[in-house]
């Protein structure tokens, strides 16, 4: 009875959800969310049994972590590109231009994130957000229209998670199954048709938009030339990839430029090219790079690299690792259970993968063929799925704050097509187990 009084022997799962459920709670009061993640780390920290001295050097290691670093800088830089091509009117015109192609808005709606979607580029939806508004412009912004705009833009943004193979965590996934990359690809896509459709049903189609156009000529060159920015940063990643791949065969050693390179020379490129199409003073950039909303960006980012390194530093991914195994917990629901509850805690794909494969991989080891794929998809999109449920994930948490609505009111209008790609998924895998 007195362990139940015992705050620090309680099991690692119920300290990190409670942490969880405390952010949560603090967002629905409009608190400042990063600064409630730096301290809901630093509290589960302490209740995992770190030392006061321990826990600061642990999280200032979070924050000067070149990983950390490069992200603050890569959500500094889309939000300048975002802000400049807003100002000039670009984002808008990508838009209008897309109509004369599709005529429909909602398909405009849902067309604009998927293709920013195959940027593998951290807050990438805050990129897509204004393209998603300004293709909903009918006059109502109530709070479920907002909700349904920031879902539409965080569904359809992460497609490519599953199975574009510009994705570090689709690439570390797949060489730790150690499989065939483009067979995986052709294994996953039935479930991203899922996506899109599910997508499509639950979330576009009630979404209030304005009447398609049909006095409008297509143009399809002019909104090729307005999207020059959104194809240098699609061509920057597989560019530089393959600059890298020369260097490797010629020298025998990694290029000499650091992780992160080739999407930030994108990035820095777009904005060079937006600020020269537009005629805009270089003043301009700085002046968005400084913007009140850059900083708070910074300070969430910050907030979720404390979260996760706290996570990682304590010991509290590791111990509830354990604490499935130790409780005889089925293989099957540990390959489900391990990779969607390290997606939930971390939010980010490539973490979830290294925190849960090398744990559940041996679980599925002595399959092959199809049946092998099909246990190592199961633990894929299950971490997929807590992904796109955490509260950490920070395409999850620019998209409702770009649309000014909250997180409890996300989930209720995301449970549709998640729903329908879990059904998906347990179909899937029986067919192919």
């Amino acid at each position: 009875m007195s362990e139940i009084f015992n705050l620090l022997t309680w099991p690692a799962l119920v300290k990190v959800l409670t942490c969880f459920g405390l952010v949560v709670a603090a967002s629905r009061l409009k608190a400042n969310l990063g600064l409630c993640l730096i301290g809901a780390g630093l509290l589960l920290g302490l209740w995992m049994g770190i030392k006061p001295a321990a826990l600061i050097v642990a999280t200032g290691k979070a924050l000067t972590a070149p990983w950390s670093v490069r992200l603050a800088l890569l959500v500094i830089m889309i939000l300048v590109l975002s802000h400049l091509m807003k100002e000039a009117g670009q984002l808008e015109r990508i838009v209008e231009l897309f109509s004369t192609l599709v005529r429909s808005p909602k398909v405009v709606a849902a067309v604009m994130p998927a293709l920013i979607g195959l940027l593998p580029m951290p807050g990438g939806a805050l990129f897509s957000a204004p393209m998603v508004e300004a293709s909903c412009r009918s006059g109502d912004n109530g709070d479920h229209q907002r909700t349904l705009m920031a879902t539409i833009n965080y569904w359809f943004r992460h497609h490519g998670e599953y199975w574009w193979p510009l994705y570090p965590g689709f690439i570390l996934c797949v060489a730790l199954l150690r499989v065939d990359m483009a067979l995986f690809i052709l294994v996953l896509l039935p479930l991203v048709v899922v996506h899109f459709l599910g997508g499509a049903w639950f979330l576009v189609r009630p979404l209030q938009a304005p009447p398609a156009r049909r006095d409008i000529r297509p143009q399809p060159w002019a909104f090729l030339k307005a999207c020059a920015p959104i194809v240098i940063v699609v061509l920057a990643v597989p560019l530089l990839g393959m600059a890298a791949a020369l260097w490797r065969a010629w020298s025998g050693g990694p290029p000499p430029w650091p992780e992160g390179t080739p999407l930030i020379l994108g990035l820095a490129a777009a904005i060079v090219q937006t600020v020269a199409a537009n005629h805009m003073p270089p003043r301009q950039v700085l002046h968005a790079a400084l913007r009140r909303d850059a900083l708070g960006m910074v300070i969430l980012v910050a907030g979720i690299m404390i979260f996760q390194g706290l996570m990682q530093g304590s010991g509290a991914v590791k111990a509830i690792q354990a604490e499935l195994s130790h409780y005889g917990i089925p293989a099957l629901a540990m390959i489900i259970i391990l990779p969607f509850i390290s997606g939930l805690v971390t939010g980010i794909a490539i973490a979830y993968v290294a925190a849960s494969f090398p744990l559940v991989v041996p679980l599925f080891a002595h399959l092959s063929g199809a049946s092998y794929l099909a246990y190592g998809g199961l633990a894929f999109v299950c971490g997929y799925f807590g992904m796109m449920l955490s509260p950490l994930h920070l395409c999850f948490l620019l998209s409702k704050d770009y649309f000014n609505c909250s997180l409890s009111s996300c989930y209720p209008s995301m449970m549709g097509p998640l729903v329908a790609s879990a059904a998906a998924l347990a179909v899937w895998f029986l067919i192919l187990s």
